[in-house]
């Protein structure tokens, strides 16, 4: 399975209590889903919102997506257990519930 590296792999988003509207995020904006990518800097400034979308853009084969299912996963990189894997190179995902998602 392909993976960013482990400092990037994974990053951690907590979702708030819900908004009036949904924000739409592209992770990593023009860089996307890959490695060199400063997503803690990304992050910076964003308050996820339940309802919010977070659009991660890569090359199939290249990259992934994995949910860690708890932060341990998240702190080991690894793959599983997982909440879900995405290949599709475009892949969007809305933030079901309050709390912290690892990706």
């Amino acid at each position: 399975m392909a993976r960013i590296t482990a400092a990037l792999a994974v990053i951690a988003l907590f979702a708030v209590f819900p908004s009036m509207e949904a924000t739409q995020y592209i992770v990593g904006d023009d860089q996307g889903w890959n490695s060199g990518v400063d997503y803690y800097s990304w992050m910076d400034g964003k308050t996820f919102h339940v309802g919010d979308s977070l659009v991660f853009n890569y090359v199939p084969g290249d990259h992934n997506v994995v949910v860690a299912a708890n932060s341990d996963v998240y702190d080991k990189c690894a793959t599983t257990p997982n909440l879900g894997v995405w290949t599709s190179g475009n892949d969007v995902l809305t933030l079901p519930t309050t709390g912290t998602y690892y990706y």
